[in-house]
């Protein structure tokens, strides 16, 4: 009787059924106890040291024998309480202790990759690059044009990036994060427009492998098509040192 709810409550099943079974049987020994619950003898005595532990029931001797017995059902919400506040403190631990277990990752060693489709995809692909940057960090790009989407791609990163330039704007300033970038003038007849305050773009009359946006341990590669972009986000200190080192010969090559 009431054992499911019980069970909501907290307590196992062997806990709600040998509870309920004392509240009927009042003061009783193990046989009687392990008859009308039906929890295996072999059970009995842990479930009751359990529910003893947790204030619920309580035992007696007489004539060298136990006697146990349930304690008044008021006690239940003291037991909801004690729990509210263990939870409360694995919490705190909790806590203080996410940030001491990622430091153990170790990010040199983590590989993994993301895809993004759509315009919003892309957008969203930005905030995951940055947001997972390293403070005093340097975030460099690369820009090929490509006459198939160059209005398109044009009107993303100066006006959708311009306008979303905020939020973005918000995790460059906090993690102090310096953004330069290289661009391939290829067939474009002008440059693009003035960048967002606080990025260095410079040009190279030569191709650059794609439109590539790299960190300290990781890439994004946005590949523009007729129909849907696609950002390919690789975290990977060793594949974003390579894409550094091309970017860093290019950029000194590189005019303004």
């Amino acid at each position: 009787m009431y054992e499911e709810e019980l069970k909501k409550l907290g307590l196992t099943d062997g806990e709600s059924r040998v509870y309920s079974s004392l509240l009927n049987l009042e003061s009783s020994t193990v046989g009687p106890i392990t008859k009308k619950s039906g929890v295996a003898y072999s059970k009995i005595y842990e479930v009751l040291q359990r529910l003893i532990e947790k204030g619920l029931v309580s035992f007696i001797i007489k004539d060298k024998t136990k006697y146990f017995q349930a304690i008044e059902p008021s006690r239940l919400r003291e037991y909801l309480e004690r729990k509210k506040e263990e939870i409360e403190e694995n919490e705190k631990i909790l806590h203080d202790l996410l940030p001491k277990l990622n430091n153990l990752i170790s990010e040199k060693n983590k590989q993994e990759s993301e895809i993004f489709l759509g315009e919003k995809g892309i957008m969203t692909a930005y905030d995951v690059l940055l947001s997972r940057a390293k403070t005093n960090s340097l975030l460099r790009f690369l820009y090929m044009h490509n006459p198939l989407y160059d209005e398109k791609v044009y009107e993303f990163y100066y006006g959708r990036v311009n306008y979303n330039f905020k939020k973005i704007n918000s995790i460059i300033k906090e993690k102090n994060i310096e953004w330069i970038g290289v661009i391939s003038e290829g067939n474009v007849g002008r440059k693009l427009g003035r960048p967002p305050k606080g990025i260095d773009q410079r040009y190279v009359s030569f191709p650059v492998p794609g439109n590539i946006d790299i960190t300290d341990e990781a890439i994004l590669i946005t590949i523009w098509s007729s129909s849907k972009p696609i950002g390919i986000l690789i975290q990977s200190e060793e594949v974003a040192n390579s894409f550094k080192e091309y970017f860093d010969s290019v950029w000194k090559l590189a005019k303004k």
